[in-house]
C-alpha cells in the first residue's frame, strides 16, 4: 500500500521526496493499523508462532482442510474474524460510490488543466476505486467462501 501511494505522490507532485514521505508514512501508519485491526478480529493469533499463522489462514483463503488438527479451532476462530470484518465496513460502502465521483471529476480536472504525472495518478487512484467497489464485494464473497469450507472440513 505505501509504495504505491509513494509512487502516486510522486507522480502527482512531481517530486521523489514527497513520494518518499508518502511511503514511509502510509507504509508505517498502514502497517500498524493493520496489524492493530487483525489482532482485534483474531486475538487468538497471539498464540500462535508465524508458521502456524500462515498455515491457518493458507487453509482457510483456499478452502483446504488443515493438516495440523491443534489449528482446527484458531482456523475456526480466523474465520470468525475474517466474517466480523467484513461485516464491520459494510455501512460505509455509500462512501465509496461518493468518493468515485469526486475522483471522475479530478481525474477529467487534471487531463484537461494538470500535469501528465496528475492525469495519470488520478486515472491509477479511479481504476483503484473502480476495482474497490465492483472487483472487491464479489472477491471477498469467494474469500468467505473458501473460509467457511475450510473451517467446516476441520
Amino acid at each position: 500500500m505505501g509504495i504505491c501511494l509513494g509512487v502516486l505522490a510522486w507522480l502527482d507532485s512531481g517530486s521523489p521526496i514527497v513520494g518518499a514521505i508518502v511511503l514511509v508514512v502510509v507504509g508505517t501508519f498502514y502497517g500498524l493499523w493493520m496489524s492493530r485491526r487483525m489482532a482485534r478480529y483474531w486475538p487468538e493469533s497471539k498464540s500462535l508462532d508465524g508458521d502456524e499463522r500462515v498455515a491457518v489462514v493458507r487453509a482457510a483463503r483456499r478452502g483446504e482442510r488443515i493438516d495440523d488438527d491443534r489449528l482446527a479451532q484458531p482456523l475456526a476462530d480466523y474465520v470468525r474474524g475474517l466474517h466480523a470484518a467484513a461485516e464491520s465496513p459494510r455501512h460505509w460502502r455509500w462512501l465509496l460510490g461518493a468518493v468515485l465521483v469526486i475522483a471522475v471529476a479530478v481525474a477529467v480536472w487534471d487531463a484537461v488543466f494538470g500535469s501528465w504525472g496528475s492525469a495519470i495518478a488520478s486515472v491509477v487512484y479511479l481504476v483503484a476505486l473502480v476495482v474497490e467497489l465492483f472487483w472487491w464485494p464479489k472477491r471477498r464473497d469467494l474469500l468467505l467462501a473458501c473460509a467457511d469450507r475450510a473451517a467446516a472440513r476441520g
